[in-house]
């Protein structure tokens, strides 16, 4: 289990250090098809209803977290987009999936939404990790689970 301090980063401005450490997160935790291009990721940030977080050990990332709200007319609902990881097996991600729920339920989001892989670049089944923080899978396809936590 994780022992240290956490620090939570929530960027006001896009600046070439976070850029730095987006790509080097994306690059560290996606192949490059599911990398974002410059273009994709300055559309995303100028969306008000943007979420994004670099959580910190010592200064350096070590997770990247960034989602935003999605239209549905059942549930206000927040999608989380991205999810990287680069230090596992240590409860770093258990920590920050605790705290992007409670987070969630603080901004009254009804329903958290995401879309994973069966497993990773690294053969992890990320449906596991997910579903043991209450997320159920609502369709899978050959490439793609959705899957969502009702809070």
């Amino acid at each position: 289990m994780f022992e240290g301090e956490l620090d939570i980063v929530f960027p006001t401005e896009w600046n070439r250090r976070y850029f730095s450490w987006f790509h080097s997160m994306e690059e560290s935790s996606f192949r490059r098809a599911l990398q974002y291009s410059f273009k994709e990721l300055t559309k995303n940030l100028e969306n008000p209803e943007l979420v994004f977080w670099f959580i910190t050990v010592e200064g350096e990332p070590q997770i990247l977290l960034f989602g935003y709200a999605i239209p549905d007319e059942k549930a206000k609902s927040f999608y989380l987009d991205t999810f990287a990881v680069k230090r596992r097996g240590e409860g770093i991600g258990d920590i920050v999936m605790k705290f992007l729920i409670h987070w969630a339920q603080t901004k009254h989001y009804q329903v958290i939404v995401l879309d994973t892989e069966l497993r990773d670049e690294k053969g992890i089944p990320l449906q596991h990790f997910y579903a043991k923080h209450g997320f159920e899978t609502v369709s899978i396809s050959e490439t793609n689970i959705t899957m969502k936590r009702m809070l």
